[in-house]
């Protein structure tokens, strides 16, 4: 079990640091001088329309002053625009620019050509195995409390 648990904590480590490295790396080509948050977040607004600041600092699990100081970059960037609410003046809207949107297609473009690779790495069967690992161990973190693991 040992050996199990050193593999699984290092790949984990090692995985999600390569990956991250690998989006910059890919941002930095790309240019605009955008942070792999920047993107996640003008990802989190979308396409559809407006969307509530505090509900994208949540799904981003970050607190809204931390937001804020992000929205403000990006609207610097000319990727955002920011309105208050007519019905409840409280409610800061967030929605993308033009240039946001581009930005977003490109991101989404990458996120596809990213997944067509790695696919292409793997045998159909390895795949088989693959896709529900890491299903399951996406709910396992999407459900995972930080108090369970105490330091």
């Amino acid at each position: 079990m040992t050996e199990f648990k050193e593999n699984i904590n290092y790949f984990l480590v090692e995985i999600f640091n390569n990956i991250l490295a690998f989006e910059q790396r890919c941002l930095n080509r790309f240019g605009g001088n955008f942070t792999i948050n920047d993107v996640h977040i003008i990802e989190q607004i979308g396409l559809d329309g407006k969307r509530k600041m505090t509900d994208i600092a949540e799904a981003m699990g970050v607190r809204l002053a931390s937001m804020t100081s992000a929205a403000d970059r990006l609207e610097r960037k000319g990727c955002i625009v920011r309105e208050r609410s007519a019905v409840d003046r409280r409610i800061v809207l967030m929605s993308l620019t033009q240039y946001g949107r581009v930005t977003f297609k490109l991101h989404k473009r990458f996120h596809d050509r990213m997944a067509n690779k790695v696919i292409e790495a793997f045998t159909d069967e390895e795949l088989r195995v693959l896709s529900p690992a890491l299903a399951s161990l996406n709910e396992f973190f999407k459900k995972a409390d930080p108090s369970m693991i105490s330091v």
